[in-house]
């Protein structure tokens, strides 16, 4: 009777259940249950090191490289097909005294060619809301970035609706006043240059892989990785975000289907 039990028990063999059907199974949940994103691999900007006689550049890269991202580079944008899952935005002291801005885990299929690894990019293709708002000097982007039009500002996420605009003096402005290009805010009825303004707005969130993704496998075989996402402005903290050529705010190339 007892090894009746352990042979059924054994390899899932008493269950009709193989291994086979196992990998079908989370294939198959990515394919039905997934969200469409998009997927940039992240690769270091030579700007970041080279030889001992090169200037002092810093880990996080020169901060006049017109060529990255805060000493990265985002290249090979494609869709791809992941399970979005965790996703938390909300603020928490974490044991380094950081408040922690949320995260989100991702998970690909086992199929998937070349999945995310360290530092890639992730973004959403739907528009969500950017937490309490980004708060904005008004033409200070302008002044760093040449491409930028005078009546421009540049947001951390390219922008689809505007929910709140609200200067330092009590003025709200509306949709009449301003429209989103990418991350482009393009002024119709600006605030004074200089001026501090909020605006909350609905996004198309991206997000760095912020730990190595985590491997699964059974069997030797892969189960699809365990991928860790934290908010790209929130990994990005310094003012690159302001210097980054405007040809690169959407993604860097057509995207590859």
């Amino acid at each position: 009777m007892t090894k009746g039990i352990a042979r059924r028990l054994n390899l899932q063999t008493g269950l009709g259940v193989s291994w086979s059907d196992n990998f079908k199974f989370q294939d198959g949940i990515i394919a039905n249950r997934g969200q469409v994103i998009v997927h940039e691999v992240g690769v270091s900007c030579t700007c970041r090191s080279g030889d001992i006689r090169d200037p002092v550049l810093g880990a996080s890269g020169s901060i006049d490289c017109k060529n990255c991202e805060n000493g990265w580079l985002y290249r090979n944008p494609r869709q791809i097909m992941g399970l979005m899952s965790s996703i938390s935005y909300q603020r928490q002291l974490s044991q380094e005294g950081f408040i922690s801005p949320g995260d989100c885990v991702l998970s690909v299929s086992p199929n998937l060619d070349k999945p995310p690894t360290d530092f890639d990019r992730i973004t959403f293709t739907w528009p969500e809301p950017l937490g309490d708002g980004q708060i904005i000097v008004r033409g200070a982007s302008a002044e760093r970035n040449s491409e930028l039009a005078p009546n421009e500002d540049l947001l951390h996420y390219a922008g689809a609706q505007l929910i709140h605009c609200e200067d330092s003096n009590g003025h709200i402005y509306t949709d009449a006043d301003l429209y989103f290009d990418g991350r482009k805010l393009v002024w119709n009825n600006p605030p004074t240059i200089r001026d501090r303004f909020v605006i909350k707005y609905m996004g198309y969130i991206s997000w760095i892989v912020f730990s190595t993704p985590h491997a699964r496998r059974d069997r030797d075989k892969s189960l699809g990785s365990r991928i860790i996402l934290r908010k790209s402005h929130m990994v990005n903290l310094r003012t690159s975000l302001d210097v980054t050529p405007v040809d690169k705010v959407r993604f860097g190339a057509a995207i590859k289907a």
